[in-house]
């Protein structure tokens, strides 16, 4: 888990430019105050961490129960801050944002990982980048949280051949003479082919890929081509893409892939987090 200082500044920044309006001009910003987050329902939490970054950042006092990844009953004990109501108010809505959102995130990773590993106990549950635009931190921190794993990081560190990037080749000789340069260019690396068909598959195994991603390719054709591949291929990594969720992991889990690749855990209601304000 990683949380970067600009990020709570950031976060800090855009909903509390100016300090706390209402608690100011009501004369009751300067009374010392008690904030104490439960749990609402039983969930797995998330986002804890970066909330007492946050009520530390405003110099608040905290103690925290339950830190990122906890398995938390409805009722338990998050986290309490005490400060003036001025600070408590100011870090508020932001914690607790950032609480319920990335506690979703979480517990329908874990629910997906723990579905799917009913089925098959080694399968990983690997979430995309499609996360909310700024706030990959959260997302990621919360995908591990409910033990899942980042897919794909950025561009930059990793090698994922779609069929954008086919279209630019003339033909099937030219691509694969490509992979097969880029494999040879890039050895310390598991170059990744997105792939519709078995025959494109095995074409691609041949010529350097090191991980196949089946994109929107359903549980009963997977079910006869992964042990095909998995023969012929032992040490290729065998992936699934597209309309993977909560639903249907199971089915996909059943097909015998090393890895179900996600964007479901990002969409979803938040997790509700009680929040109870009070003078000290």
């Amino acid at each position: 888990m990683l949380i970067h200082d600009f990020l709570i500044d950031r976060l800090i920044s855009e909903d509390v430019p100016y300090g706390d309006l209402t608690t100011e001009s009501m004369g009751i910003s300067g009374i010392a105050g008690e904030m104490t987050f439960r749990a609402r329902f039983d969930c797995i939490l998330s986002g804890v961490d970066e909330a007492e970054k946050i009520l530390r950042k405003l110099e608040a006092e905290v103690q925290v129960s339950a830190h990122n990844g906890a398995s938390l009953k409805a009722g338990d004990h998050i986290m309490t801050a005490r400060a003036d109501a001025g600070t408590l108010h100011m870090g508020w809505k932001v914690a607790q944002n950032i609480m319920e959102h990335a506690t979703g995130i979480a517990t329908r990773t874990f629910t997906m990982v723990e579905k799917g590993r009913r089925i098959n106990p080694y399968l990983v549950v690997a979430c995309t980048r499609k996360s909310f635009p700024g706030a990959k931190t959260i997302c990621l921190n919360a995908v591990q949280a409910g033990g899942g794993t980042p897919h794909r990081l950025g561009t930059s560190e990793t090698f994922l051949l779609f069929g954008n990037h086919s279209s630019f080749f003339r033909n099937e000789d030219e691509l694969f003479k490509a992979l097969k340069n880029a494999a040879m260019s890039q050895p310390e690396k598991k170059l990744t082919v997105e792939c519709e068909t078995l025959e494109y598959a095995q074409k691609a195994a041949e010529n350097g890929a090191g991980v196949i991603q089946f994109d929107k390719v359903k549980p009963d054709k997977l079910q006869q081509w992964i042990p095909l591949l998995r023969k012929k291929y032992p040490n290729i990594t065998l992936e699934a893409a597209g309309g993977i969720n909560i639903e249907t992991v199971e089915e996909y889990a059943k097909t015998g892939i090393d890895v179900a690749v996600t964007s479901f855990v990002y969409t979803g209601k938040p997790m509700d987090i009680e929040v109870e304000i009070k003078p000290l």
